[in-house]
């Protein structure tokens, strides 16, 4: 951010902050939050930053380490030195009619942005972090000072024969409060006007006189924000802003799609990673369990062999490695192989020992490979989910970030004949976890009007209208999960999952939603579902 940018920010601010009082700051990893009366500051000093404000904080958490300032008033806001450090001088009342004076500063200088706590004697009594910069190391109790700079106004500079392009590398270099962005422009200017003096008085004059911020776009992101309209910049997308508070808006808009979208992106691909992981997990159990006819043909051979041999015992000797035996369901003979260090009677209860070991192990395969086939549908739709949500408020409810394992509740899912899904909470965790967490905004969700039950969800792709057949089976699913099962008809009530609401202190699960259509549908039509389904 330019020098220019925050001047008009500062402005701005003291309009607005001047008189108010400071009466919480929290902290989040890379945030902080300044409640001034109505108004949050936010500050991020993450890449690229940010100061604006806002009617909602970006951070969550208390921050004692500056609960000293709250209670104080802002006196002013102001730009100190030309460079991108903005001074808040805030007083705090005291018994006496005394009161304290303190000096917030936001040094806004791109990737070492700081933020500093001064006292009366313009002391250090916090910093954010230590400054890298040999030429100032300040710490705690040290006396601040402003960043070091060696260049100077431009009413101040002698210029010889200039060129557009000279200008636009150049001039930055030396000016104060002037930028490579703000250089490009008046090299524009000066090719445009002939002289780079007018130049530089009209770039001027268009940025005092401005009441509006400019946020530009290059590739589909925010690149640049201006304080009027950059004639270089004309190629490019722009949004206008006006209003209130014009400068802090277009910065809040620069952050939300620069660093929270960033940040959506860096989360979404850690969890899908995660959950990636699992994926192959499941699919490398599955494939090491799902050979169930070569289990099954084990089973049949132990079973056959040990019911052979049991018949005619009476023809084998000790120490025989074989012995042959006529199969009178086939009428052929068989061969069965026998182990010559054990008796007999021995190699017939290790035949049904082996026949007991090997069915048990295909009756867990067929247990265990459906658990695996529902767990791997379910981290398929979770994979999904987690790559439709479009913000990082609507992830955090689905994954705590300590979290290291992924679990999913043990919901049910069903296909449609239409291919869509439909997934059923049992419980009031199961309930809440589908409609307040992994649903989307647009997906359907269905329950039987004024009667315990389900949570239903219709899975829909975004912009997606489910069938009729899709509507009447999803409101069937949720009578038949209901206590009103055994009833002929039940009505159900179904809405989009963005209409619903949890109040606070309510038990879980507990929904409240609007803008809902009813249906009576029959549970005997999901009941045919589930049996067509068996079959």
């Amino acid at each position: 951010m330019d020098y220019l940018y925050i001047e008009k920010l500062a402005g701005e601010l003291h309009s607005l902050l001047r008189k108010t009082r400071l009466k919480e700051i929290l902290r989040g990893e890379k945030e902080l939050s300044f409640l001034f009366d109505r108004f949050w500051l936010n500050f991020y000093w993450g890449v690229p930053n940010a100061l604006f404000i806002g009617r909602e904080p970006i951070s969550e958490t208390v921050f004692s380490p500056l609960l000293r300032i709250k209670g104080a008033f802002v006196k002013s806001v102001s730009l100190p030195v030309v460079d991108r450090v903005l001074e808040f001088e805030l007083l705090k009342p005291l018994p006496g009619n005394r009161f304290s004076r303190f000096f917030l500063i936001f040094e806004l200088t791109g990737k070492n942005v700081n933020l500093f706590l001064l006292n009366e004697e313009r002391k250090i009594t916090f910093l954010l972090r230590a400054p890298e910069s040999s030429v100032r190391p300040l710490s705690v109790g040290d006396a601040y000072t402003f960043p070091p700079s060696d260049k100077k106004p431009f009413e101040e500079l002698r210029f010889g024969e200039v060129t557009p392009e000279g200008v636009e590398k150049k001039l930055y270099r030396f000016v104060a409060g002037i930028s490579p962005l703000n250089s490009k422009e008046i090299a524009y200017l000066t090719e445009k006007l002939g002289s780079l003096e007018k130049a530089y008085r009209r770039f001027m004059e268009l940025h005092r006189e401005s009441k509006k911020a400019y946020l530009y776009y290059q590739n589909g992101k925010p690149k640049y924000l201006t304080t009027f309209p950059y004639e270089s910049l004309s190629h490019l997308q722009f949004k206008e802003f006006d209003g209130e508070f014009p400068y802090s808006s277009a910065w809040e808009e620069f952050y939300r799609e620069a660093v929270e979208k960033e940040q959506l992106r860096a989360v979404k691909e850690k969890i899908v990673s995660r959950i990636e992981k699992k994926i192959k997990a499941l699919e490398k159990e599955l494939r090491e369990l799902s050979d169930i006819e070569s289990l099954q043909r084990e089973v049949e051979r132990w079973k056959r062999w040990g019911e052979l041999l049991k018949y005619n015992l009476h023809l084998v000797k000790p120490g025989q490695k074989e012995v042959k035996v006529l199969d009178f369901s086939t009428g052929k003979e068989e061969s069965i192989p026998l182990d010559p260090s054990l008796s007999p009677k021995e190699n017939l209860n290790s035949f049904f020992r082996k026949y007991r070991k090997a069915l048990k192990k295909l009756e867990f395969a067929k247990s265990r490979i459906q658990e695996l086939k529902d767990e791997l549908e379910k981290s398929l739709l979770l994979k999904e989910t987690v790559i439709s949500k479009e913000s990082l408020e609507h992830l955090e409810p689905i994954f705590q970030k300590g979290d290291r394992e992924i679990t999913v509740p043990n919901f049910l899912t069903f296909t449609l004949p239409s291919g869509r899904k439909i997934l059923i909470g049992r419980n009031a965790s199961e309930n809440e976890f589908l409609s307040l967490k992994l649903a989307n905004p647009w997906d359907i969700w269905f329950h039987a009007k004024d009667i315990p039950g389900s949570h239903v969800i219709l899975r829909l792709q975004k912009g997606e209208k489910p069938t009729e057949e899709d509507i009447l089976l999803s409101a069937s699913a949720a009578a038949y999960f209901s206590k009103g099962q055994d009833s002929g008809k039940v009505l159900v009530d179904y809405t989009e999952v963005k209409n619903l609401k949890n109040p606070p202190k309510t038990p879980k699960g507990f929904v409240i939603y609007s803008g809902e259509r009813t249906v009576a549908a029959k549970p005997e039509d999901f009941k045919e579902f589930l049996e067509k389904g068996k079959k």
